[in-house]
């Protein structure tokens, strides 16, 4: 398998993109709307990461989401490589505060300077989205954590 290659995620890349969140237990809801800032990890002509950005700049803040790769490939740095990816193009667009919600990685985006984080420290911006919502709703029987990474 030849080493993962980063690159801006397509609409092509959408099927992919769905079944390892669906492998991964994560939702593959409002992908399209936010496509622009997603970014997919492509071995041998298949995806094997993705990751991804709802950007809110009128608040300066950004939702981290979609963070998957593929079981086989886990522990080789390529969620690193696809979060550092992410964060690059929250910078880019000036987002200076960037939020998540994870299951079973919290050690992982501690490493990256997330702390843990309480639904009402989300902007109101943030709010609207359907995994805030979803969390909002449902987070603390699936175990959710919120975290958060200011000045980001």
């Amino acid at each position: 398998m030849s080493a993962p290659v980063l690159r801006p995620a397509t609409p092509d890349d959408l099927p992919a993109i769905v079944a390892l969140l669906e492998a991964a237990h994560l939702p593959a809801v409002e992908l399209e709307q936010h496509l622009e800032n997603f970014v997919v990890a492509e071995s041998d002509g298949r995806v094997v990461a993705c990751g991804g950005l709802e950007a809110s700049p009128e608040a300066a803040a950004g939702l981290v989401r979609s963070m998957a790769v593929d079981e086989p490939l886990r522990g080789q740095h390529i969620g690193s490589a696809v979060l550092e990816w992410v964060e690059a193009r929250a910078a880019a667009l000036g987002l200076t505060q960037l939020f998540l919600f994870t299951v079973g990685a919290p050690e992982f985006y501690r490493r990256f300077g997330y702390e843990d984080a309480t639904l009402d420290e989300f902007p109101e911006a943030l709010r609207h989205s359907a995994q805030y919502r979803f969390v909002r709703q449902r987070g603390k029987e699936w175990g959710v954590v919120a975290m958060a990474k200011r000045n980001a």
